[in-house]
């Protein structure tokens, strides 16, 4: 059940002592209890606007006695002023206690971001809040997995606990517990199965075998796959509960011994885990497209959302691998082929089942809450198109003590909006376009307060905002991996091409800057650019609700070392702690310096082009090079499939129509001259500028995808299979990959439809962008 709490301390019994007391309070009269409220109200509302205020007078009055700044580019300037022991001290502040969302140790953490927001001399900073639902575990009695003989002798038996080994920095026993945020609370005990990373295809193969999924624990390990498409799959295939557990494969390449693990490296050992949502969705889930805004109404009940399985209906654990090895080693079955063989020194094996009649038993608690959430925010004002904004973001909530995920990112972005009121305030420069700082709570459990964020200032931000510049975690200290909109492409590749690259082996090997180590290690993958290859917006962080649910061109970007791919060996554990930052990721907080950098370049793009630096000719090019070509195959495929042509007819007329604009409007913009267009008059400029952030918004379905009113971008949203990674109109991949499958008529005739609307979709799309580039009266 949803149990009404606000911000306790996470193993407290607050909420038993209100119980407790509940009869005594309401027994006192009406009139002192409405004398109490008022008060409360009155004290609330005075310390927001002293807040407010006080932050405005900071930002008014504050000055710098430093000298002024040689005559070098605005960026350069800035990033000079980046200090790396403002980004140490606020690393060390933000991660003296674990911090997850809800707790009154994120409020701590959201307290101290915000006060230094408002030294810092920020406008107007506050928090954003929202009641939302959040889950926790039981935090005074772990969540264990147990072997039980054919007599019922216990065997083994897990702690639920991860093991320190930085006393001093990983203290608190609440770190240690391990657990899935939304997991199903239960005691299960059956047979268990090895489903590998338990995506459709691995699934697949094991019902080949005639292996019987239904009713089994599943043992699955974490790869590529976002966990929550673990938790659908278990669920999906009628599974009791699923383990999951991170592979030596994957997270400890260099041995699982102490030499090569944490403390000496940045690799996984055996006695810790990595927690998580599974939670396929963004915000609160009982308010799709509905901002949870405090006693507004929520659409959906816990129940509701276990009875549309879209929340875990049952347990769902995380375990270490050297539990994973006890498994296997007492595991019945054949051995598995390549694919699902891992590092475990130890016969992988299918199961089902444990040998000599033992039974797995998996205990889980859990418990799903109503918590308050803030997100902190804070700007500089333009002075050209004040109302025009870019948006500036990091979360800086945490499964634990969170000096990488996200905290790497929050004590950075700090330190620039420090040093650009430091650079305004000593020459007086401001910016063209306002710059909007926003701090996330509750990323973690589903891009909560972003989405909320999203979903109440949706026409504002549609109308207002010129970009989101989304930077979540400084995970390695090799390359740069980085996603954005085709349009904006050209801004992340600038930015890294002037940001010195901190790593002094890349250096050696000639690779200069952050683009070349980038460009190096993710070539580009078609003969059309030389530039590296950046992913499709998809999942993972808060960009997301920004471009598939409003249409705002988004650029994300994170430092890899190319290790534990999509994150890093010790993501989401215990270990993230400030010893892991300067002792083994980056001594000397050089790569954070650098990503400062390109926080930097990003934003000034942003604010002081002329004319929005929107490459309308790279999405073109991927349209007509990448994205109808690869629609045209997948129909041509399906089409020699005889008995599927006469369900795909209308299908290709709507394609054809879709081609036929693509080409138009490919000339249209090939025709846009943007350095004559930087010469106009302000008025003009602004126009075009209106135009373009129009051109965006042309690529939004507002009522959204099919059963998904927050999947509304008609080109880019997350993969169903996969929250990580996506295809561009993948929804319309998604009904030719059902129109192959089926062999029932009546589905096909209304897959067939289906298909035929959405490639119309997409052209409308397409057409209305043409619209928006043309005068509206000289159509």
């Amino acid at each position: 059940m949803i149990t009404a709490r606000n911000r306790f301390t996470q193993g407290c019994s607050c909420m038993k002592y209100y119980n407790n007391n509940g009869d005594k309070v309401f027994q006192k009269s009406k009139r002192n209890r409405g004398m109490k409220a008022s008060g409360v109200v009155l004290v609330a509302v005075s310390t927001v606007a002293l807040t407010i205020i006080l932050s405005n007078a900071i930002h008014q009055s504050y000055k710098s006695n430093s000298k002024p700044l040689p005559k070098l580019s605005i960026a350069t300037n800035i990033k000079q002023l980046i200090n790396v022991d403002n980004i140490r001290s606020n690393l060390h502040s933000l991660t003296k206690k674990p911090h997850v969302a809800g707790t009154e140790n994120n409020l701590r953490v959201a307290e101290m971001i915000r006060d230094q927001m408002i030294t810092q001399g920020l406008e107007n900073v506050h928090f954003n809040e929202y009641n939302v639902m959040l889950s926790y575990p039981n935090w005074t009695t772990p969540n264990i997995i147990e072997i039980l003989k054919e007599n019922r002798d216990l065997v083994f038996s897990t702690t639920g606990r991860s093991v320190s080994v930085i006393k001093e920095e990983q203290n608190d026993p609440l770190a240690e517990i391990q657990w899935l945020a939304y997991s199903a609370a239960g005691t299960v005990e059956g047979d268990i199965v090895y489903v590998n990373n338990a995506n459709p295809s691995d699934i697949e193969y094991l019902e080949s075998l005639g292996i019987d999924l239904k009713d089994k624990i599943f043992l699955a390990r974490y790869s590529s796959n976002y966990r929550g498409n673990i938790a659908q799959m278990a669920v999906k295939k009628g599974a009791k509960a699923c383990l999951v557990y991170s592979d030596p494969k994957q997270v400890a390449s260099l041995g699982t011994g102490p030499n090569e693990t944490y403390g000496n490296t940045d690799k996984m050992p055996s006695n810790t885990v990595q927690m998580g949502s599974v939670y396929i969705g963004l915000g609160d889930p009982r308010t799709p497209a509905f901002p949870s805004i405090g006693d507004l109404f929520k659409e959906k009940t816990e129940q509701d959302l276990l009875d549309e399985k879209k929340i875990p209906t049952i347990p769902m654990l995380p375990i270490t691998y050297a539990t994973a090895q006890i498994l296997f080693e007492n595991m019945k079955g054949d051995a598995v082929n390549a694919d699902f063989q891992g590092k475990l020194n130890v016969t992988y094996r299918y199961g089902p089942g444990l040998i000599n009649n033992q039974k797995l038993r998996v205990t889980v608690h859990a418990e799903n809450e109503e918590r308050k959430i803030q997100n902190i925010m804070g700007y500089i004002k333009g002075s050209q198109e004040p109302d025009k904004f870019v948006l500036v973001s990091n979360h800086y909530d945490a499964w634990t003590y969170g000096a990488v995920d996200p905290n790497s990112g929050t004590s950075t972005l700090l330190e620039v909006s420090r040093a650009l009121k430091q650079y305004q305030n000593q020459t007086g420069w401001i910016p063209a376009r306002s710059i909007l700082f926003a701090h996330w709570d509750a990323e973690e459990y589903g891009l909560i307060g972003s989405t909320e964020f999203a979903e109440e200032y949706r026409l504002q931000l549609m109308r207002r905002a010129v970009a989101v510049i989304n930077m979540d975690l400084i995970g390695g200290n090799q390359t740069l991996l980085g996603l954005s909109n085709p349009t904006v492409a050209n801004v992340l590749r600038s930015a890294a091409a002037n940001v010195e690259q901190p790593n002094p082996t890349e250096m050696e090997q000639g690779r200069k800057t952050l683009y070349d180590s980038w460009k190096y290690y993710a070539p580009s993958k078609n003969n059309r650019s030389t530039h590296p290859y950046q992913r499709i917006p998809a999942g993972g962080s808060d960009h997301l609700p920004f471009f598939d649910y409003l249409g705002i061109p988004i650029v994300f970007f994170i430092t890899s070392s190319l290790d534990a791919p999509p994150t890093y060996p010790l993501y989401h554990t215990i270990y993230e702690t400030p010893y892991l930052i300067e002792n083994i990721m980056d001594p000397g907080y050089k790569v954070h310096k650098a990503i400062a950098g390109m926080f930097i370049e990003c934003i000034l793009k942003f604010t002081e082009s002329k004319i929005l630096p929107y490459d309308l000719n790279e999405l073109m090019d991927d349209s007509i090079f990448e994205y109808l070509p690869k629609l045209e195959d997948r129909l041509n495929k399906t089409l020699m499939i005889g008995t599927k042509t006469d369900y795909l007819l209308d299908a290709q007329k709507q394609f054809k129509l879709l081609q036929k604009t693509v080409l138009e409007l490919s000339e249209i913009v090939q025709r846009r001259n943007v350095s004559k267009l930087e010469e106009l008059p302000f008025g003009s400029r602004v126009d075009i500028n209106n135009r373009l952030i129009e051109f965006e918004k042309c690529f939004i379905n507002p009522h959204g995808a099919i059963g998904n009113p927050q999947a509304r971008h008609v080109l880019f949203h997350p993969s169903p299979d996969n929250w990580y990674d996506g295809d561009a109109i993948s929804q319309v991949h998604d009904l030719i990959s059902k129109i192959s499958n089926s062999t029932d008529s009546k589905e096909l005739g209304k897959l067939s439809r289906q298909l035929a609307k959405e490639i119309a979709l997409v052209n409308v799309a397409y057409i209305c962008a043409k619209h928006s580039l043309g005068e509206f009266f000289t159509m």
